[in-house]
Formats: structure tokens, C-alpha cells, sequence
């Protein structure tokens, strides 16, 4: 029971720390920052649009509409990446925990009997729960902007369509990506290493990656020319972070490839993570 206390302590403890951070808020500003930008971008194409027939080019209003439910899909559907929200986390994932052992908390908790363990754990369930906050309010900003835009209502009735299953994958997604902050962090054990680290990760796995294989495959923007070869790269979780988005229509091979690999990667790293620290000395 003790022991159980002290863990729930800690808990509390690491959650009134990450809300007293400004790095937490600062992300907060920047995520309405580019739902404004979004919006105020589909509203600017929807009214060129519309403008178009008077100079002379006509414009199929089905097709204009559909246009424009291109931005909103994007947005709203892929509201996550829209608002930057993995970007945002491994810079404050990477402060929360890098302070903590450079300011010597983490040799203080030690010290007072807190098991290395628990304090991985406890930092994990707090990068979970500010991740799933995250993108449940990157999915709320996105859902008003959208629906102030000036689309048809069976295109946004489309489109919204798809929000719940994006919704879901993400909030899996969120918290799979926050046992690698988590692990990467602690292995490093450093702000700067660890921020710099896991944004490489962020550019390699998941633009620099996805390019090459789409030029070895010779494949589209979406892979579709060749989906046998491509449909793999769904293993990848920062791939997955725009491909999400369409989620509802993924098939069942699909959906295996991209939740399986989530799962695992989520126990490899946590597993991992959790291990090496509690080899590790705390200096």
C-alpha cells in the first residue's frame, strides 16, 4: 500500500510539473497558430474559387466543391499532423524528462527510494496522457475550423465520415509515439541529445524513408501504383501519422500492418526502455 502511495506521489508529482511547463502552452499557441493558418489558407482557395467565373474561367461548382473538401479532409481528418502535434511532443517530451536528470530530481527521487522503474513508468503515463490531450484538442480545433468553411454539406458530411476511425488510430498512435519519447529519452538522459535525436527520427523515418522507398518501388505520392510493396511501410509509426487520416478505408491487411506494428513498437520500446534504465545507475 506504501508502495503503491508513492508511486501515485510521483505521479502527481510529474503531472504538476508538465502543467507548470510553458513548453506545454507554447505548443498549445502554436497548434491554434496553424489551425488559424489552415483555415484562413481553405477559406482564401475557396473564395479564388469562386471568383473564378468571373474572369472568364468557369468552374463546376461540384468540382470547386470537392476542391476545396480536399483542404478540410486534410485538416480535419489529419488534424494531428495538421497541427503539428508530433512535432510538438518530442520537444516537450524531451524537456520534461532531460530536466529531470539534469537537475538531479531523478538522483533525489532515487535517493528517497523511488524504483527506477516507476519513475520510467510515471514519466510514460504522463507523455501518454498530455499526447492523447494533444491530439484530442488538435481534433476539437480542427472540427471548428472546419465546420465554419464554406463547403457543401454532403461533402462535409463525407469527410466527416472518416473522423471517428482517424480519431481512434491517433489516440493509439499518440501513445504507442510516447513509449519512444519515453525510451529515448531516458537512454540519453539529456535535453539537447534527446530533442535532437528524436526530431532526426521524426526527418528520417518519416519523410526521408518514405521517399526513398517510394522511388525504389517507383510508386505514387500514395503508393498506390504499387500497394503490395508499399502497404509495409505502414509498420512505420511516423508514416502512419498522416496515413491515419484515412484510416476508415484501410483493409484488413492495412489495418493488421498499421495497429500490429503500433502494438509493437509501443511494448518494444517501453519494454526496452524500461529495462536498460533499470540497469542503468542514476548519476
Amino acid at each position: 500500500m506504501d508502495k503503491m502511495k508513492k508511486f501515485y506521489g510521483l505521479l502527481a508529482s510529474d503531472f504538476m510539473k508538465l502543467a507548470g511547463m510553458k513548453s506545454v502552452y507554447i505548443g498549445l499557441g502554436i497548434m491554434v497558430f496553424l489551425t488559424l493558418i489552415f483555415g484562413l489558407a481553405q477559406n482564401a482557395f475557396s473564395a479564388l474559387l469562386q471568383e473564378m467565373p468571373d474572369s472568364g474561367a468557369p468552374v463546376d461548382p461540384g468540382a470547386a466543391d470537392a476542391l476545396t473538401g480536399v483542404f478540410v479532409n486534410t485538416m480535419l481528418n489529419g488534424a494531428p499532423s495538421a497541427t503539428g502535434v508530433f512535432f510538438l511532443l518530442p520537444i516537450i517530451a524531451a524537456l520534461f524528462v532531460g530536466s529531470e536528470f539534469s537537475s538531479g530530481m531523478a538522483r533525489l527521487y532515487i535517493g528517497r527510494g523511488v524504483q527506477k522503474t516507476e519513475l520510467y513508468t510515471s514519466k510514460f503515463i504522463v507523455l501518454s496522457v498530455l499526447s492523447v490531450i494533444y491530439v484530442c484538442l488538435a481534433f476539437a480545433m480542427c472540427s471548428i475550423a472546419a465546420a465554419a468553411s464554406d463547403i457543401g454539406e454532403d461533402t462535409m458530411r463525407n469527410i466527416a465520415a472518416y473522423t471517428p476511425s482517424a480519431f481512434g488510430s491517433y489516440v493509439f498512435l499518440a501513445v504507442a509515439m510516447s513509449a519512444v519519447y519515453t525510451a529515448v529519452c531516458f537512454a540519453l538522459r539529456s535535453k539537447a541529445a534527446s530533442m535532437a535525436t528524436l526530431i532526426a527520427m521524426l526527418i528520417v523515418l518519416g519523410d526521408i524513408l518514405v521517399i526513398v522507398v517510394q522511388i525504389a518501388l517507383g510508386t505514387s505520392v500514395t503508393g498506390e501504383e504499387n500497394a503490395a510493396g508499399f502497404v509495409y511501410m505502414l509498420f512505420d509509426p511516423y508514416y502512419c501519422a498522416d496515413a491515419f487520416a484515412a484510416a476508415r478505408d484501410f483493409t484488413a491487411r492495412e489495418a493488421g500492418i498499421a495497429y500490429g506494428g503500433c502494438a509493437m513498437w509501443l511494448v518494444l520500446f517501453f519494454t526496452g526502455g524500461l529495462v536498460l534504465n533499470a540497469k542503468r545507475d542514476v548519476k
